[in-house]
Protein backbone atom coordinates (compact mmCIF):
# COMPACT_ATOMS: atom_id res chain seq x y z
CA UNK A 1 0.00 0.00 0.00
CA UNK A 2 2.41 2.09 0.92
CA UNK A 3 4.92 1.70 -2.23
CA UNK A 4 1.35 2.24 -4.68
CA UNK A 5 1.26 5.38 -2.83
CA UNK A 6 4.48 6.36 -3.06
CA UNK A 7 4.72 5.42 -6.95
CA UNK A 8 1.69 7.38 -7.62
CA UNK A 9 2.56 10.83 -5.49
CA UNK A 10 6.17 10.70 -7.41
CA UNK A 11 3.87 10.34 -11.07
CA UNK A 12 1.96 12.85 -9.93
CA UNK A 13 4.44 15.03 -8.99
CA UNK A 14 6.27 14.20 -12.63
CA UNK A 15 3.41 15.14 -14.44
CA UNK A 16 2.89 18.36 -12.69
CA UNK A 17 6.85 19.51 -13.12
CA UNK A 18 6.73 18.61 -16.56
CA UNK A 19 3.49 20.49 -17.38
CA UNK A 20 4.97 23.68 -15.96
CA UNK A 21 8.26 23.29 -17.49
CA UNK A 22 8.51 25.83 -20.22
CA UNK A 23 11.54 25.49 -22.96
CA UNK A 24 14.79 27.32 -23.51
CA UNK A 25 13.06 28.70 -27.07
CA UNK A 26 9.82 29.14 -25.21
CA UNK A 27 11.32 31.36 -22.63
CA UNK A 28 13.35 32.86 -25.28
CA UNK A 29 10.39 33.37 -27.34
CA UNK A 30 8.57 35.39 -24.12
CA UNK A 31 12.04 37.79 -23.41
CA UNK A 32 11.29 38.83 -27.14
CA UNK A 33 7.83 39.79 -26.94
CA UNK A 34 8.56 41.89 -23.40
CA UNK A 35 11.37 43.09 -25.89
CA UNK A 36 13.41 42.08 -22.77
CA UNK A 37 16.06 40.79 -25.48
CA UNK A 38 16.94 41.79 -29.21
CA UNK A 39 15.23 39.24 -31.71
CA UNK A 40 18.58 39.10 -33.13
CA UNK A 41 22.24 39.00 -30.91
CA UNK A 42 23.90 40.39 -33.82
CA UNK A 43 21.44 43.15 -34.42
CA UNK A 44 22.29 47.13 -33.41
CA UNK A 45 21.21 47.65 -30.14
CA UNK A 46 17.85 48.90 -30.19
CA UNK A 47 18.35 52.47 -28.61
CA UNK A 48 21.57 53.58 -29.79
CA UNK A 49 23.11 56.03 -27.43
CA UNK A 50 23.14 59.97 -27.97
CA UNK A 51 25.40 62.59 -26.65
CA UNK A 52 24.41 66.03 -26.57
CA UNK A 53 27.64 67.31 -27.59
CA UNK A 54 31.56 65.84 -28.31
CA UNK A 55 32.49 66.30 -24.66
CA UNK A 56 29.94 63.61 -23.17
CA UNK A 57 31.22 60.98 -25.72
CA UNK A 58 34.99 61.42 -24.90
CA UNK A 59 33.45 60.80 -21.11
CA UNK A 60 31.84 57.80 -22.09
CA UNK A 61 35.13 56.65 -23.72
CA UNK A 62 36.92 57.47 -21.09
CA UNK A 63 34.68 55.82 -18.38
CA UNK A 64 35.13 52.55 -20.67
CA UNK A 65 38.77 52.89 -20.12
CA UNK A 66 40.52 50.49 -17.69
CA UNK A 67 43.06 52.63 -16.12
CA UNK A 68 45.13 55.76 -16.73
CA UNK A 69 47.30 55.47 -19.50
CA UNK A 70 50.23 57.39 -20.34
CA UNK A 71 50.72 58.29 -23.93
CA UNK A 72 53.09 55.46 -25.19
CA UNK A 73 52.72 52.09 -23.81
CA UNK A 74 55.18 49.29 -24.01
CA UNK A 75 57.79 48.84 -27.49
CA UNK A 76 54.86 50.19 -30.06
CA UNK A 77 55.44 53.95 -30.63
CA UNK A 78 51.06 53.94 -31.32
CA UNK A 79 49.40 56.87 -28.90
CA UNK A 80 46.86 54.62 -26.86
CA UNK A 81 43.05 55.61 -27.02
CA UNK A 82 42.67 56.82 -23.38
CA UNK A 83 45.41 59.38 -24.44
CA UNK A 84 43.76 60.60 -27.58
CA UNK A 85 40.53 61.00 -25.44
CA UNK A 86 42.45 63.18 -23.00
CA UNK A 87 43.69 65.47 -25.31
CA UNK A 88 40.29 65.63 -27.02
CA UNK A 89 38.90 66.73 -24.01
CA UNK A 90 41.65 69.03 -23.16
CA UNK A 91 40.99 71.11 -26.08
CA UNK A 92 37.64 71.29 -26.44
CA UNK A 93 36.43 71.34 -22.60
CA UNK A 94 35.73 74.26 -21.55
CA UNK A 95 36.42 75.26 -17.33
CA UNK A 96 33.62 74.61 -15.97
CA UNK A 97 32.95 71.69 -17.62
CA UNK A 98 35.96 70.36 -16.61
CA UNK A 99 35.56 71.54 -13.03
CA UNK A 100 31.95 69.30 -13.23
CA UNK A 101 33.82 66.37 -14.60
CA UNK A 102 36.00 66.75 -11.04
CA UNK A 103 33.13 65.41 -9.16
CA UNK A 104 32.21 62.70 -12.06
CA UNK A 105 31.90 58.96 -11.16
CA UNK A 106 34.49 57.70 -12.94
CA UNK A 107 37.87 58.07 -11.37
CA UNK A 108 39.79 58.25 -14.34
CA UNK A 109 37.43 60.88 -15.65
CA UNK A 110 38.19 62.68 -12.37
CA UNK A 111 42.41 62.17 -13.33
CA UNK A 112 42.11 63.20 -17.01
CA UNK A 113 39.81 66.43 -15.91
CA UNK A 114 42.55 67.60 -13.14
CA UNK A 115 45.26 67.11 -15.59
CA UNK A 116 43.23 69.39 -18.07
CA UNK A 117 42.56 71.84 -15.83
CA UNK A 118 46.44 71.82 -15.02
CA UNK A 119 47.84 71.41 -18.03
CA UNK A 120 45.50 74.26 -19.69
CA UNK A 121 46.37 76.19 -16.71
CA UNK A 122 42.43 76.81 -16.00
CA UNK A 123 41.31 77.80 -12.24
CA UNK A 124 40.66 74.48 -10.10
CA UNK A 125 37.86 74.96 -7.69
CA UNK A 126 39.73 74.92 -4.52
CA UNK A 127 37.04 72.45 -2.56
CA UNK A 128 36.94 70.04 -5.26
CA UNK A 129 40.75 70.15 -5.54
CA UNK A 130 41.29 69.09 -1.61
CA UNK A 131 38.91 66.41 -2.06
CA UNK A 132 40.32 64.89 -4.66
CA UNK A 133 43.77 65.03 -3.12
CA UNK A 134 42.34 63.42 -0.68
CA UNK A 135 40.16 60.63 -2.52
CA UNK A 136 41.33 57.15 -1.87
CA UNK A 137 39.26 55.50 -4.62
CA UNK A 138 41.61 53.07 -6.04
CA UNK A 139 42.47 52.40 -10.34
CA UNK A 140 45.30 51.12 -12.03
CA UNK A 141 48.12 53.23 -13.75
CA UNK A 142 49.61 51.72 -16.80
CA UNK A 143 53.12 52.47 -16.87
CA UNK A 144 54.98 50.58 -19.79
CA UNK A 145 52.12 48.21 -20.06
CA UNK A 146 51.99 46.63 -15.71
CA UNK A 147 49.37 48.07 -14.02
CA UNK A 148 49.88 49.37 -10.73
CA UNK A 149 47.14 49.84 -8.41
CA UNK A 150 46.88 53.45 -7.11
CA UNK A 151 44.97 55.86 -5.63
CA UNK A 152 43.05 58.88 -7.58
CA UNK A 153 44.91 61.42 -4.67
CA UNK A 154 48.17 59.63 -5.71
CA UNK A 155 48.32 60.02 -9.26
CA UNK A 156 47.10 63.56 -9.51
CA UNK A 157 50.20 64.60 -7.51
CA UNK A 158 52.62 62.77 -9.80
CA UNK A 159 53.92 65.33 -12.86
CA UNK A 160 52.12 63.91 -15.90
CA UNK A 161 54.29 63.31 -19.19
CA UNK A 162 53.00 64.97 -22.23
Amino acid sequence: MKYRMLSLFSIILAISIKSIEISAKDYHKLRVLVRAIPPNPYSPQIIPLTFNNEVDSIVFELTQAQGIKEMYLGSNDSITNEFNAYQKLKSLATEKELNTLLKHNSPIVRVYAYRALSINEMDIDYTIEASLFNDTTCLEWYIDEIPTKTSVGEIIQIPFKE
